[in-house]
């Protein structure tokens, strides 16, 4: 039960980049409605900047694929344990795990054993692979808070309890992007023709697909001798990870490159178009209205695992929501640099294809701006009852 009406006491749990963003105007939201809140648990610099405290930095959770994972079991199960009796320790009034399901749902079936209440934010992807999830989810979860509207549809049909709270990304960005104002931030001129490169935000994306995203840079350059390219990383310990990958090649490519911090959606409001490492980026590009290519690599025994038990047709955001083949997806083998250099091409070749594709990413986002943040916190309070 609640202290007081205008208190809460809330444990957040977060492994990346996206959850970071996702808590965050949670947090800003609930920071306008109680007055007196605490905040704690694992999280990234936009949440502590709402007032959070870190036990542990989300980094220590950003790792993906079932190889890199194994690497770094260990330290994970420390992790779990340790938090898992801070949890209790603490009685918070609810626990929210963010995405990151293969940390947070047996963390979330212990606290909820515990008699903690818990909610989960952003659905594991059971609608693309690995759908048998949903029997941990329901002995997991109190409420699973979903992004997209086909999520609850699934839940529904298992008994699970569910709120569709829309996605609060495409809350915060602007319903139309002036792209020329972007521009000018980076000192783009209105002729420029430039790239945003992504390579992801994990450090085992970073290996996997900055090598490969500079080698398509250096193809895109040779049809288009004046091309800009611009790497936006999540935070100073992710660019200095990056340079270090890149050693001493000589990645300047005429000095058209340039890797900006903590700028990612202003770089795809100014740019003409992205090589995006499959994942959030693909659905904060779609929103930045920026039409892009879609890549992934794993290691290739992560790749097997995935494949045997995968269901869904595509892997990329804009594909999924859609349901069809808006954006060019080069995975695994055909994560080429000549394969992503001639997509981009083709794409920055037909002007009429890129503003298409701007007006569909544009009633996407329109479908999806339902004030997010304020949807989860109303069924929070609903759910501890607090008026």
């Amino acid at each position: 039960m609640m202290g007081s009406p205008c208190t809460l006491r809330v444990v957040i749990v977060v492994g990346e980049a996206s959850g970071d963003v996702l808590g965050s105007a949670l947090l800003k939201e609930l920071n306008k409605r109680f007055l007196t809140l605490e905040s704690v648990g694992i999280g990234g610099p936009l949440m502590i900047g709402q007032g959070f405290s870190a036990w542990y930095p989300m980094s220590e959770l950003s790792v993906m694929g079932y190889v890199e994972v194994l690497l770094k079991l260990p330290r994970l199960l420390k992790i779990r344990s340790t938090l898992l009796k801070k949890i209790i320790a603490y009685k918070p009034d609810l626990v929210i795990g963010v995405d990151a399901p293969d940390f947070n749902l047996s963390l979330e079936r212990s606290i909820r054993k515990s008699g903690i209440s818990v909610m989960h934010l952003v659905s594991p992807s059971i609608w693309a692979w690995r759908y048998e999830r949903v029997h941990k989810i329901r002995e997991s979860v109190d409420r699973m808070l979903v992004l997209f509207p086909f999520e609850q549809e699934i839940y529904e049909r298992e008994g699970i309890p569910v709120s569709y709270v829309g996605h609060p990304l495409a809350d915060e960005i602007e319903p139309e992007i002036d792209r020329s104002r972007y521009r000018g931030e980076f000192g783009f001129l209105p002729e420029d023709k430039v790239v945003a490169l992504l390579p992801g935000s994990r450090k085992s994306e970073l290996k996997q697909h900055l090598n490969l995203l500079m080698d398509a840079a250096e193809l895109i350059q040779n049809t288009f001798p004046d091309m800009r390219f611009v790497v936006p990383l999540l935070d100073k310990e992710a660019h200095d990870f990056a340079r270090s990958i890149l050693g001493r090649r000589d990645y300047t490519l005429n000095g058209a490159v340039e890797f900006i911090v903590a700028k990612t959606q202003s770089a795809f409001k100014s740019v003409d178009i992205a090589i995006v490492a499959s994942g959030t980026a693909t659905l904060e590009g779609l929103l930045c209205e920026c039409p892009m290519v879609v890549t992934y690599k794993v290691s290739k025994l992560t790749a097997w695992l995935m494949r045997r038990r995968a269901s869904a047709k595509f892997v990329s955001l804009p594909n999924i929501i859609s349901n069809e083949s808006l954006v060019s997806e080069l995975i695994q083998e055909n994560a080429r640099p000549d394969l992503l250099a001639n997509a981009v091409i083709s794409m920055l070749q037909n002007p009429d294809q890129l503003a298409s594709l701007r007006a569909r990413f544009r009633h996407i986002k329109s479908v999806l701006r339902m004030g997010s943040s304020k949807r989860i916190a109303d069924v929070i309070q609903r759910f501890l009852n607090i008026e």
